[in-house]
């Protein structure tokens, strides 16, 4: 190629790569004092109200606060269990077997031998008084004896004496969380067999971290789903704190009582729990109005009649959506909610309608 072919060449590609900046600058949009002018998205600056949530793991439990333990008012030996824990059971299903221990009837019989034996002397003063023979003080008093007799028989029947073998059936609908008692094992009176909860009382339990545990209060609202489908959803209420760390987990167990459990949960299903903390009032803008310079300092736009407005703040509360704000903000300049990575103080605004 000549060398002039080759020059011209070469200044052409020079002109090419000179220019082009130039003209894609030309191309951008500009303020009036020569200056760029920045695309944005603004809204009205507003004061809400926002509260610190935070996620805890936790499982379904029966409501033990509500379990009752099924016991006997005698000493009896235990023949059969015929349900497990975590069997659910109907009112009237039977649940364990006993019989009294040897020698544990001797009360009954002595009982009921006291009532024939106060009938019969009953029956033998009105006789005798009949004839005038004993006066109407001593017939009371073979009344009163009678009567006295007939309550120990009464009590000694209350306590299941002298029934042989004994079903004891649930008290009402509800699923067993404990069982004590095993064949040939012998119970003291009032020494539960087996622990019942009431069906349809489910809790959740939590762990927290001791300083959220601080925060939270009894009747606290929540919302509880199951781990492992999002859907099963429902709201709870926080029924009770712990007052000890846990040595292996080190948090907080918090009861959770849910009125009525999503349909399919059972005690052990995992579940996760949003608990909202404490409540923060001020202004309240999208998360992403909010920067921070290199130094770490919070700061908003606020477009103050055409230009960029530069405003400091302080971080009080950070939701995943929306941040919590306190600072100088000129509460009848709108903020700037979209564009704002691009702009410097001062700058020009074009707001998008």
């Amino acid at each position: 190629m000549p060398p002039v072919r080759i020059l011209i060449g070469l200044a052409l590609a020079w002109a090419a790569a000179t220019l082009a900046p130039l003209a894609h600058a030309a191309d951008a949009p500009q303020a009036p004092d020569g200056g760029p002018t920045a695309q944005v998205r603004v809204a009205a600056l507003q004061r809400g109200s926002l509260s610190r949530e935070m996620t805890a793991l936790g499982s379904v439990r029966v409501g033990n606060a509500q379990a009752v333990g099924v016991s006997f008012p005698r000493p009896v030996e235990v023949m059969r269990v015929l349900v497990r824990p975590g069997s659910v059971v109907r009112r009237g299903q039977a649940l364990l077997a006993v019989r009294g221990v040897a020698g544990g009837d001797i009360a009954f019989v002595q009982a009921r031998d006291a009532v024939d034996f106060a009938r019969l002397d009953l029956q033998r003063v009105r006789r005798l008084a009949e004839r005038q023979l004993m006066t109407q003080a001593e017939v009371d008093a073979a009344r009163k004896t009678l009567a006295d007799a007939q309550a120990q028989l009464a009590a000694a029947q209350a306590q299941q004496l002298g029934r042989g073998e004994i079903t004891q059936g649930a008290p009402f609908d509800g699923v067993v969380t404990s069982v004590q008692a095993t064949p040939g094992s012998v119970l003291g009176s009032g020494s539960p067999a087996l622990m019942l909860a009431p069906a349809g009382r489910a809790e959740v339990v939590v762990g927290v971290p001791p300083d959220v545990a601080h925060g939270l209060r009894p009747g606290q609202a929540a919302t509880v789903h199951a781990t492992f489908d999002g859907e099963q959803t429902a709201q709870a209420r926080v029924a009770a704190i712990g007052g000890i760390v846990d040595p292996q987990t080190h948090l907080v167990e918090v009861v959770l009582e849910v009125p009525a459990p999503a349909r399919g949960w059972m005690p052990g299903t995992s579940i996760q729990a949003r608990l909202a903390l404490d409540a923060w009032s001020g202004w309240v803008v999208p998360r992403q109005a909010v920067l921070r310079d290199a130094a770490g300092q919070a700061y908003v736009f606020q477009d103050d009649h055409g230009r960029a407005l530069r405003v400091d703040v302080t971080l009080a509360i950070d939701t995943p959506e929306r941040s919590g704000l306190t600072g100088k903000l000129h509460p009848d300049l709108p903020l700037v909610v979209l564009g704002n990575y691009e702009l410097a103080d001062g700058m020009a605004l074009k707001v998008e309608r």
